[in-house]
């Protein structure tokens, strides 16, 4: 869902809104501020085609080609009536309120990714078996060349992120993982969120094997790329539907720079910092991308 349009009248945002609906263009109107009115696009798909409508309307919202369609007009004989059930209906829609109560299943892939972490995380001992820790590590060497991965096996630039080494670690890696992994997967969906998992775990397993050597495990880089993507994208491209509130943003970041502030915390820090420049630079392109266009 995305916000296309937005008007000072709700008379306008209501008869717009009505030639949407006409045009079997899925839509909600939310009450934006104290005066202003707010059209969110459903689909997708469908946005392109609701941005030239509107930029139409914009320069002629008399025309009389968007009047109300009969499909809208069937429900009612009498304009007041539609309005006020159309009142009725949106007057209370809330983007913040709507996230605030999203359905809170995780997705496909999230839920996969949880589970296989779970899994290895139980099947190792919670991290104290070093002979399955062994097969997920980067590297079981330190000679610093990723030796095994140039033999072949190129899942290690990969596996570190399912290893977890204490319940605290992986209930707050799990916990991040679904609440904001899930948001984007439910938003973007499951090979954009697959992708982005697998982008962002290879260049935050890469940034703390440069420069911590090979010892190091968790879901943590991929988080704070899932963290960036979202705070970014929320702050520059606010239609796109994804919310992480400001004190949630701070704590995170609070967090971050306690770990590279406290000495031998045992936190994988150049993880952290990998994920959250890659997820944010991903987000802030993503956002600059749709404004120009």
């Amino acid at each position: 869902m995305r916000s296309i349009a937005t008007f000072k009248e709700e008379k306008l945002a209501l008869r717009f809104w009505n030639y949407l609906q006409g045009e079997e263009i899925e839509s909600a109107l939310e009450e934006d501020g104290k005066d202003a009115w707010a059209i969110w696009v459903i689909d997708e798909e469908k946005i392109p085609s609701a941005i030239q409508f509107s930029e139409k309307f914009k320069l002629n919202p008399e025309d009389p080609k968007f009047n109300s369609s009969k499909k809208v007009e069937a429900k009612s004989n009498h304009k007041s009536v539609i309005n006020r059930d159309l009142k009725s209906r949106f007057k209370s829609y809330n983007l913040r309120e709507k996230w605030s109560k999203q359905d809170r299943a995780p997705g496909m892939i999230s839920l996969s990714i949880i589970i296989i972490s779970v899994a290895v995380f139980l099947l190792s001992g919670m991290g104290k078996n070093q002979d399955i820790v062994s097969k997920f590590l980067i590297s079981e060497k330190i000679d610093g060349t990723l030796s095994e991965v140039l033999e072949g096996q190129v899942w290690r630039v990969v596996t570190p992120i399912f290893l977890h080494f204490g319940i605290f670690h992986i209930l707050f890696n799990m916990f991040w993982l679904h609440d904001l992994g899930s948001q984007i997967e439910k938003r973007k969906g499951s090979r954009f969120i697959a992708l982005f998992v697998l982008i962002t775990a290879i260049i935050s397993n890469f940034a703390q094997f440069q420069f911590a050597g090979p010892a190091f495990g968790g879901m943590s880089g991929v988080v704070y790329a899932l963290f960036g993507y979202v705070w970014i994208k929320g702050r520059f491209d606010p239609g796109d539907g994804l919310f992480i509130h400001q004190t949630t943003a701070l704590i995170m970041l609070g967090w971050f720079c306690l770990c590279f502030v406290i000495p031998n915390f045992g936190i994988a820090n150049w993880a952290h910092a990998g994920g959250l420049l890659t997820g944010s630079a991903w987000g802030y392109i993503s956002a600059i991308r749709w404004n120009r266009s």
